[in-house]
């Protein structure tokens, strides 16, 4: 995979931020062909390139219009292109769009023409071609071809593929008497996008229609159809093969027969991969699906319907490819395990685009189910068993539904548990699956991104690592410890650095003492249509990221390293500082993107127009972990050149243990009658100089001063004001808010939780005596303050 590109002159030194490619036209093309294709958007003034993740297409111009709204690349389809999607994303001196996709087909493309909506006023077409068209509301497109008795007639159609919309496409072949001969839908191998295949019965006209399968087009209702002699099996077996091996496949579920065909399997191909049909020089609009890794492979032999005649297997760890051809059929296979072995087992059935809903069970000798399991976060079934002693184990597999047919294939693997490792990253929003999915950094300035961890039969500390970022690009990342499952990473840019991009693999791997040489790679999924509660009905899968250098920012960040811990339960102001150039004068939106296990901040806070400095208040919990982290803001503006995003540098963070532990005596009292509140002081680390509390969450109408103490200090009293209309009530929520000094700054602690001023109505007036005591002499010192104990048993005396 490479990325294919030309440059753009820049006119002018402005730049539109964040290019927004909306949709594209045409959305394919015949390989082996020169065209040209229009992206309609903003901000796409300034393009320079177009990265394209496969490799096959070359860009020979490319400019964008002064409004941004419409830029236009002449491309050419190498005549070996690979058929199907192909993904892209279009760079500008501003930034990377969205992933878009454009659709390489073996025809030529003919448009639809109307009226074409009815039986009788079809629109004439030859075999071999590829319809662009569009279905409205309630809108059925009809295409005439004639055909000869005996030949085969196939029809594909890319809707809901193309991500421009939810399509669900419908479509149909009609003989000549205006019989239906095959009609689909949902095609599992297409997933929501559709085919069919016939043989003709006869001499004569044909029609084939599409339309939405509920009647509910649009004007964005495009789809592409493809129509004539070509291949179009259901399924392919083996469904998977080894990489670097040449294997023997076979195509069925096409009405003209099974088609065999040789391939070789490429030395780095690993996953999923395509195979494509061919027939008579024609291949299939898209692939079958098969799975490559490094197991050996074999395939089932039937009868195997029964526990005593089970395929036997190769050793652990396997992969064994299978059919659920026969009526209700279900497969067994016989593995040899040794006692203690962890085994992991999965079948690869949906992922291949299979409609098998497959159920897996494991079984000792004796048939003794051991551990079973039906969806694993899909339709496909995934188990870990451990073997009790040697000896033979077995595996059974069938449909949930009982269901079976040709193309109801599989792969199951048997795999010794192995640590796993693996990294995304992660989505800001329900079905948001394209927001800050590319790295793009302002020349002299930073960006900020969260990558997720998935850890498997592993607990280790891990890095983060690219190899051959583009030129003038640092990362930053900290050290992430196995107690962690996401991490920042901070990209700097160069002010020097070219504004160049490309597709950038990075890798996660495992690190540390007596841990396994384990790693992974970063892998991203783009889902072009979501519906909520539904899910995903189309994506796209890479194990790269597109990281580019634009022009600079009208902003960057700064955020001063503290000089003082967060202590838990205390909480941190983090002063940020904003540069503005460029007389961007509006409003920037701050957000910690990442936060240390136990450490709480807002969403976002907002610094406001014309303004520069804030303070960004985080806080940790009582069980937040001590220990050093370091962290980053994120600052995000709407500028009239669009929407921008930098972030600071990676600052230190420390979580420690507080200095001081506090608690509150119960306070009582009546309505205009003050009381003193005693509060108890536990010194857990030393200070100088002198600390200052402040009592928090006092009720409506008392009132106290903040206390200045020393380490000396053992308890604290707070002399309660109150008022003759306080609030009665027992109040329950007071607390200290104490600023301990502390390398020039003070640390600020919240302790005491749960303090207790319970103010009572004055009670009734009691007959005073005519001789009051005499107050005490001017010099008698003040009492000491009762306790709440001490006060009640003043009372019963």
């Amino acid at each position: 995979m490479k990325s294919l590109s030309i440059f753009a002159a820049l006119a002018g030194t402005a730049c539109g931020f964040t290019p927004d490619v909306n949709h594209v036209q045409p959305r394919g093309g015949q390989r082996g062909t020169e065209m040209e294709i229009r992206f309609h958007g903003e901000r796409l003034q300034y393009p320079r390139e177009i990265l394209f993740h496969e490799d096959g297409i070359e860009v020979l111009e490319l400019s964008g219009q002064e409004d941004g709204k419409l830029a236009v690349a002449k491309i050419r389809l190498a005549p070996e292109a690979q058929l199907g999607e192909h993904a892209f994303r279009l760079r500008t001196s501003g930034g990377v769009s969205v992933l878009r996709t454009l659709w390489i087909g073996q025809f030529p493309a003919v448009a639809e023409a109307e009226p074409n909506n009815d039986f009788d006023s079809p629109q004439p077409i030859d075999l071999n071609v590829t319809v662009e068209g569009i279905v409205t509301s309630e809108d059925e497109d009809f295409f005439r071809v004639n055909l000869k008795k005996g030949q085969p007639l196939a029809v594909e159609v890319e809707a809901m593929r193309l991500g421009r919309r939810f399509f669900d496409a419908y479509v149909a072949i009609l003989d000549p008497h205006r019989f239906e001969l095959a009609s689909c839908d949902d095609a599992t191998l297409l997933r929501n996008d559709a085919y069919v295949s016939i043989v003709a019965p006869e001499d004569g006209e044909y029609r084939v229609v599409v339309r939405e399968a509920a009647y509910e087009g649009s004007d964005d209702s495009q789809y592409r159809l493809h129509i004539g002699t070509f291949p179009r099996p259901a399924a392919v077996f083996p469904t998977g093969a080894k990489p670097g091996e040449t294997a023997t496949f076979q195509f069925t579920g096409d009405p003209s027969g099974t088609i065999t065909r040789e391939i070789a399997i490429p030395a780095d191909a690993e996953g999923v991969f395509p195979v494509f049909a061919e027939r008579e020089g024609l291949t299939a609009p898209s692939p079958n699906w098969i799975y490559v890794s490094k197991l050996t492979c074999a395939n089932e032999a039937e009868p195997n319907d029964r526990q005593k005649s089970a395929t036997p297997t190769p050793e652990i760890p396997f992969a064994i490819h299978g059919v659920l051809s026969g009526e209700e059929d279900r497969d067994w296979f016989r593995i040899t395990g040794k006692k203690g072995q962890n085994l992991e087992i999965r079948i690869r059935g949906r992922e291949l685009r299979s409609p098998i809903d497959s159920v897996i069970s494991f079984h000792d000798s004796s048939g003794k189910s051991l551990a079973n399991n039906d969806d694993q976060g899909s339709p496909d079934s995934f188990l870990q068993a451990t073997c009790p002693e040697d000896g033979d184990y077995f595996v059974h597999v069938r449909d949930k539904l009982k269901r079976s047919g040709d193309d109801f294939t599989y792969r199951l693997e048997v795999d010794l548990r192995e640590p796993v490792l693996s990294a995304r990253l992660p989505e800001f929003g329900r079905n948001e699956s394209q927001s800050r999915k590319v790295i793009a950094i302002p020349r002299g300035n930073r960006y900020a991104t969260v990558v997720n961890i998935g850890r498997r039969n592993l607990a280790c500390d891990v890095l983060f690592e690219a190899a051959d970022l583009p030129p003038g690009i640092t990362m930053h990342v900290p050290p992430i410890p196995r107690s962690l499952n996401e991490f920042p990473v901070v990209f700097e840019a160069a002010p020097d650095a070219p504004i160049e991009g490309a597709w950038q693999p990075f890798t996660i791997r495992a690190t540390g003492e007596n841990v396994p040489p384990v790693s992974g790679p970063l892998r991203e999924v783009i889902h072009h249509i979501e519906v909520n509660n539904q899910g995903p009905y189309h994506s796209t899968t890479s194990e790269k990221i597109a990281v580019a250098v634009t022009a600079e920012s009208p902003i960057s960040l700064t955020v001063d390293s503290p000089r003082i811990p967060v202590v838990k339960n205390g909480t941190l102001r983090l002063a940020a500082h904003l540069q503005r150039r460029d007389d961007f004068k509006g409003p920037v939106t701050l957000r910690m993107i990442w936060k240390p296990p136990g450490i709480g901040a807002p969403d976002t806070i907002r610094i406001e127009e014309g303004q520069s400095d804030a303070e960004y208040e985080i806080n940790a919990n009582g069980d937040a972990p001590p220990g050093d982290w370091q962290v980053c803001l994120l600052a995000e503006a709407d500028t009239p050149q669009g929407p921008v995003l930098v972030s600071s540098a990676l600052i230190p963070l420390q979580v420690a243990e507080p200095w001081i532990s506090a608690s509150i005596d119960l306070g009582a009292t009546e309505q205009g009658r003050d009381v003193p509140l005693v509060c108890k002081l536990e010194h857990l680390r030393e200070f100088s100089g002198n600390a200052r509390a402040e009592l928090i969450g006092l009720p409506h109408g008392t009132s106290t001063e903040p206390v200045e103490f020393t380490r000396e200090s053992s308890e604290l009293t707070f002399p309660i004001k109150v008022a003759g209309d306080a609030a009665i009530g027992k109040h329950s929520g007071l607390f200290l808010r104490i600023d301990v000094p502390d390398n020039g700054a003070t640390v600020l602690h919240q302790t005491g939780q749960g303090g207790t001023l319970r103010i009572d109505a004055p009670a009734p007036a009691i007959a005073k005596e005519d001789n009051p005591p005499p107050p005490p002499p001017p010099d008698q010192p003040a009492e000491k303050p009762l306790s709440r104990l001490e006060q009640l048993r003043a009372q019963a005396k």
